[in-house]
């Protein structure tokens, strides 16, 4: 990392399978933590998300300093889409989609842990 076109295109298949994994590990965490996660710890903080659209959720969320910042969020999503829409038989756009997402990584780990702290504090538990 970072890929490039020519690195993209000489990519053996383990290496492709490990991007693949990585690719899908972090659409998947992404998904959890915006669709469970992130209003299940607003509620647990007994803040009332009933019926409150996805970006009331993460202004919530940022005002509480839960996340730092509701575009950041909004940024990793987009990165996401955009490779979902990227091909493979296009490797200019798809390996700077890929680099995009891999250099975001340490983003969305860090607002997991940044909740995951959050929580325990909540509940007088060291994380």
């Amino acid at each position: 990392m970072p890929l490039d076109e020519q690195k993209y295109i000489a990519l053996t298949d383990d290496e492709v399978e490990h991007i693949d994994q990585f690719l899908f590990r972090f659409s998947k965490l992404q998904d959890s933590m915006g669709q469970k996660l992130f209003k299940s710890i607003l509620m647990f903080l007994e803040e009332d998300v009933e019926d409150k659209p996805f970006i009331d959720i993460l202004n919530q969320l940022e005002k509480l300093h839960l996340i730092e910042s509701a575009n950041d969020w909004r940024t990793l999503r987009e990165d996401r889409n955009e490779l979902a829409h990227q091909y493979e038989n296009e490797p200019e756009p798809m390996s700077a989609a890929i680099n995009r997402v891999y250099e975001r990584r340490e983003l969305l780990v860090a607002i997991y842990h940044r909740l995951k702290s959050a929580y325990s504090k909540a509940n007088g538990v060291d994380s």
